[in-house]
């Protein structure tokens, strides 16, 4: 065998017998991980901001349980090419279930696997600016925890304290304090609790991740201030004015705007869709401020739910496999953006 050849070999194989077997396991696994009975090919990574799923997460699922200290509960693994961190969230279509990722390890350079909690509510506050923050999350009680308030030395029996979990974000570290829903009723919610204690180290992990934990303890629900329409508490206390409305853009020259999304339809499952609109120094505009409309290029029987700046888009036809559309962003007769999106099986 010549130098060069060895060299060669040495690059893609390792240059240790420890190596070797590292990279064969890898390869073994991208080979066969879709193979398996296992795989989920429905679930995706789940974009927290944009409220919209990403790419697919390309993950193995096992080992379903349930355990009084997170409720639901399942095991993930993927390949090495693919890490999945902590406080990163999964959305899986086929069921429309929301996960946040509790914990992930890299075995052995081979493969990352873990562990991910079932969100069960999607917690909505307000920051001193003024903006609305969504968060799914996991909520379990947490009567057997301290709530974090000092007393008079008077013990008292309860169980209307929750513990939280959301995925590690800025936003999320102006909750301490705040009151919020925690009411399933879809209209005009009046459980209200207030968030006691906050942990930001207890779920650290470094490079893998992050969670943020806290404790909320029932408190009442105050009529005045607090709107049930849009869940928020206290959403008449905002002492911090908010920044100036930006100027009424010019909508033939100043308006720029990006529809984000899954680039594929799976048939039979409902997709959201976004629309984002900044002026030409790409300063944020909020879509109120915009006359603007939805369109689908091609008459393929959709079924299209619009709602503020978003569209679920939901097509069941087998026979539309493998065709795409263009969906558009129309203002004042003119295409401002179009996204193209592939029916897949």
């Amino acid at each position: 065998m010549s130098l060069q050849l060895m060299k060669e070999r040495i690059k893609h194989s390792g240059s240790t017998a420890r190596e070797e077997m590292i990279i064969d396991g890898q390869n073994l696994l991208k080979e066969e991980l879709e193979h398996d009975s296992s795989y989920s090919p429905t679930m995706y990574f789940w974009n927290p901001v944009l409220g919209c799923d990403d790419r697919p997460a390309k993950v193995r699922i096992y080992k379903r349980k349930y355990s009084s200290l997170n409720g639901n509960y399942q095991n993930f693994l993927t390949t090495y090419d693919n890490p999945i961190k902590i406080g990163e969230y999964l959305h899986d279509t086929k069921d429309d279930t929301y996960w946040l990722i509790y914990n992930s390890f890299n075995v052995n350079d081979v493969h990352y696997e873990g562990k991910m909690i079932q969100c069960n509510y999607l917690l909505k506050w307000q920051l001193a600016n003024g903006e609305i923050i969504e968060r799914y999350s996991n909520i379990v009680s947490a009567s057997k925890y301290d709530v974090g308030e000092t007393g008079n030395s008077t013990l008292v029996l309860s169980s209307n304290n929750y513990t939280i979990l959301i995925g590690y974000c800025e936003e999320g570290f102006e909750l301490e304090g705040k009151r919020v829903f925690i009411d399933m009723k879809p209209t005009k919610p009046t459980k209200v609790f207030k968030i006691t204690r906050s942990d930001d180290v207890l779920y650290n992990s470094g490079n893998m991740g992050s969670l943020l934990s806290f404790i909320a303890d029932k408190t009442e629900f105050n009529p005045n201030d607090d709107n049930q329409e849009l869940r928020i508490c206290d959403y008449n206390k905002n002492t911090t004015p908010l920044p100036p409305t930006p100027p009424e853009p010019d909508e033939t020259t100043d308006l720029r705007c990006v529809i984000s999304g899954n680039t594929n339809l799976k048939n039979g499952y409902k997709r959201p869709y976004i629309v984002k609109f900044t002026d030409k120094n790409k300063n944020d505009i909020s879509w109120r401020d915009v006359d603007f409309k939805w369109n689908i290029v091609g008459d393929l029987g959709l079924v299209v739910n619009s709602y503020e700046n978003k569209i679920d888009l939901l097509v069941d036809n087998e026979d539309l496999i493998g065709s795409s559309f263009l969906l558009q962003i129309i203002i004042i007769g003119k295409v401002l953006a179009e996204f193209e999106i592939t029916i897949i099986e």
